[in-house]
């Protein structure tokens, strides 16, 4: 399944919630530089999915603070 994801980085509190849009809105305690937040962000999906990190791909939006994230479920 696709989800639109927007990603806050550098934040204190992590947190994944689903907006009122259906775009979940993800805060991550890591920077965006060498692909930090994007890892940490595969990371908190799967868990919140309750699949295997491998199982959360992000397809659009790598340098992006929005982005497609494909969960195989």
């Amino acid at each position: 399944m696709e989800y639109r994801v927007k990603v806050i980085v550098d934040t204190k509190k992590e947190s994944v919630l689903l907006g009122r849009d259906g775009r979940f809105l993800v805060s991550v305690n890591a920077s965006r530089e060498g692909g930090k937040a994007n890892e940490r962000l595969r990371e908190l999906l799967a868990e919140r999915f309750a699949v295997p990190l491998s199982a959360v791909t992000i397809r659009r939006g790598h340098t992006s603070a929005t982005k497609t994230v494909f969960v195989k479920e």
